[in-house]
């Protein structure tokens, strides 16, 4: 329906997906084959696509009985869809509009390149034959939740993947908090969302992002959320780059806000 309402021509328009392009609705496998063949669609990694990935390669710990990814699991074209999915950036820099497109959001005090320096260290494992180990066995959890030049690899990779995929409050030297789900009031004491801490430079100008969809699609220093909660009974969200203009289709309500991780 969105795509109707903005005329999209795969001929000549370009699609960027901002991640979690599966898992979060019914039609999981429908969406992730239109996305994978569809000319001039590209996505980014968000927190459920790299579920399916480490449930894919065995780890069933966290699967969720809500989860929508059976059909995908069971899929005749499975395997290349997972090798398409695993092939996605964490973050994407759109030179020509001066804006940067990540899932969850970008630590403040991480320059554009610094952060695409960590996204490839992430991106590179997730390309190679040692995907399944990474996602089945070590992606998951909430530590280390600040960085330290001491770190492992294996609690790095953690860490830069939170950072992209989960994040939404952090403390301006970049420790995380996983917790919190609602807006931006009544926060945990010494954190605030991401984006409102300066910005080291202003090398990754515009930041567009999901993942935080009870936060709403105001502007707010420079960067948006562009999930305004389609999964609960809001609207699905385009951001058409050209003319800045957002366009909304209602959605109906498919589960509740706090199942939005």
């Amino acid at each position: 329906a969105l795509l109707e309402k903005i005329d999209y021509n795969p001929q000549y328009d370009h699609i960027y997906l901002l991640g979690d392009i599966i898992n979060r609705g019914p039609e999981s496998l429908a969406c992730l084959r239109w996305a994978a063949h569809t000319t001039n669609v590209q996505s980014l990694l968000g927190n459920h696509d790299l579920h399916l990935l480490a449930v894919a390669a065995g780890n069933h710990r966290y699967y969720h009985k809500s989860d929508t990814l059976a059909d995908i699991l069971n899929a005749p074209d499975k395997d290349s869809l997972l090798n398409w999915l695993r092939h996605r950036p964490l973050l994407i820099h759109l030179a020509e509009f001066k804006t940067t497109l990540v899932h969850a959001g970008i630590l403040p005090h991480w320059s554009l390149t610094k952060a695409k320096r960590k996204a490839g260290l992430v991106e590179a494992v997730l390309r190679s034959d040692a995907w399944q180990a990474f996602t089945g066995q070590r992606l998951y959890g909430n530590h280390p939740n600040r960085w330290s030049k001491h770190l492992s690899d294996d609690d790095a990779l953690r860490y830069i993947t939170n950072s992209f995929a989960r994040m939404r409050l952090c403390t301006e030297k970049g420790e995380l908090e996983f917790k919190h789900k609602g807006g931006i009031h009544n926060l945990p004491e010494a954190f605030l969302p991401w984006f409102l801490y300066p910005r080291k430079d202003d090398s990754c100008g515009r930041i567009l992002f999901g993942h935080w969809s009870t936060l709403g699609t105001d502007e707010i220093n420079h960067t948006r959320c562009l999930d305004s909660g389609c999964l609960w009974g809001g609207t699905l969200s385009a951001l058409h780059l050209e003319s800045n203009q957002l366009i909304h289709v209602p959605c109906p309500t498919y589960t509740s806000p706090e199942s939005c991780i």
